[in-house]
């Protein structure tokens, strides 16, 4: 049974137990031990949010202290729990029971076990398709025991997202429950980095500033396609201001409420009912509850990480726009951001995308991702990048491949 969660039992027997039921990651608590292992704690919360947890402890008392406590401070991470029913008896290594009288989990059937898993919802993968890991194998790929390999060795953990704190046990224990040799070396090779848009390529496209107005105003002054078709291309910097440098922070916001400002007063709305849309524009345009992920988003980015996949955003949006990508949670698969509103360039300018592969540490190659055929293709295009068009709404014949999903990225680049 291949898990995809990282599985923390409380100690070496239980772990040694499920280690010949389960191939995956398995970490041990080592009892209480583990309120006193900094380290420990911070490796799960870190895994935990890229592959989720898994708790399997004894079902006596200090089992479900232990859960409970690592619940608390894993808060973030997707746990699921499995739990194994109180069965009376003594371990055979042990010479008297358990206070409770109860097996814990090394001496709990294989059966029962594999029962809990599946019950807790443990994801099963396909088996491995190549050999495991070792030490002489990290040795061989330049990021262990050879001059420079601790550079090396944090710029593949900060690369697919893992802690850089690692011992050289937990740091093979770790990548060999995620990675056969022959991956982790494809990880290891050079690959261009990925430069993604935002709306429209990972979330859904929606008209968020239209909207955001539409709702503060009264619906008695315009009909509402008759408002919209005032919104073609007005008021926001990469529309207005092509190809100049824009506000940045405060002034960006400014720029962008006086245009609306003028705007709505030239359609008839009243002082009071300007100011007050105008006034609710920015926190209901920067409320992450607004802006919806395509259902595919997470899991192609945490893929594309896993396979060693740099990942920049490159957005023209408001300058908060990094905070609500945080809240969606795409912040663990992204090194680095360039937002428009906070740097003073939009896309297609050429300025931004330096800025980006500056951001990405200048590479030899990039792919820009997103839906735009001006903004993201030829944007990209002008400055030597390839591009990749996806939901394309307004086919790029330019792009040199297009997606109708975003998994579909996952064979394009494979």
């Amino acid at each position: 049974m291949r898990i995809r969660e990282l599985l923390i039992v409380e100690g070496k027997y239980d772990a040694a137990k499920l280690s010949g039921l389960v191939d995956g990651l398995i970490l041990t608590t080592g009892g209480f031990s583990i309120y006193r292992d900094r380290e420990k704690r911070e490796l799960i919360k870190e895994m935990g949010k890229k592959r989720g947890i898994i708790i399997l402890t004894d079902s006596d008392a200090a089992g479900f202290q232990l859960r409970h406590y690592i619940q608390n401070f894993a808060k973030g991470a997707k746990i699921k729990n499995a739990y194994i029913p109180a069965i009376p008896g003594k371990e055979k290594r042990k010479e008297k029971p358990s206070k409770e009288g109860t097996l814990g989990v090394e001496g709990v059937p294989a059966e029962v076990l594999i029962a809990a898993l599946r019950r807790a919802g443990a994801t099963e993968e396909a088996p491995r398709s190549g050999r495991r890991l070792t030490y002489t194998d990290l040795y061989q790929l330049g990021i262990s025991g050879t001059p420079g390999s601790a550079e090396r060795r944090r710029a593949l953990l900060r690369l697919i997202g893992l802690p850089l704190r690692l011992s050289k046990k937990a740091l093979l224990e770790t990548l060999d429950a995620g990675y056969t040799y022959e991956e982790l070396e494809a990880i290891c090779a050079r690959k261009p980095v990925l430069l993604w848009d935002f709306h429209g390529t990972l979330t859904l496209p929606a008209d968020d500033w239209f909207d955001a107005l539409w709702e503060r105003l009264p619906h008695d002054r315009l009909e509402r396609e008759a408002l919209r078709a005032r919104f073609h291309h007005v008021c926001m910097p990469w529309w207005t201001m092509p190809g100049q440098h824009t506000p940045t922070g405060k002034d960006w916001w400014n720029y962008v409420q006086d245009g609306f400002t003028r705007l709505l007063s030239g359609c008839g709305y009243t002082d009071a009912e300007v100011r007050g849309a105008v006034g609710a524009l920015r926190g209901m345009v920067t409320d992450p509850a607004r802006h919806q992920l395509y259902p595919d988003a997470i899991s192609t980015l945490a893929e594309l990480q896993r396979r060693g996949y740099q990942n920049i955003l490159v957005s023209n949006n408001f300058p908060e726009l990094w905070q609500v990508a945080k809240a969606l949670g795409l912040a663990p698969y992204f090194s680095g951001q360039i937002v428009s509103g906070a740097v003073g360039w939009d896309k297609p300018s050429p300025e931004i995308f330096r800025l980006a592969l500056a951001a990405a540490g200048n590479p030899a190659e990039a792919i820009m991702i997103g839906d735009n055929p001006i903004d993201d293709v030829q944007g990209a295009l002008a400055v030597g990048l390839r591009a990749i068009q996806v939901h394309p709404h307004r086919v790029s014949e330019q792009a040199e491949a297009r997606c109708e999903t975003l998994a579909q990225l996952l064979d394009l680049l494979r």
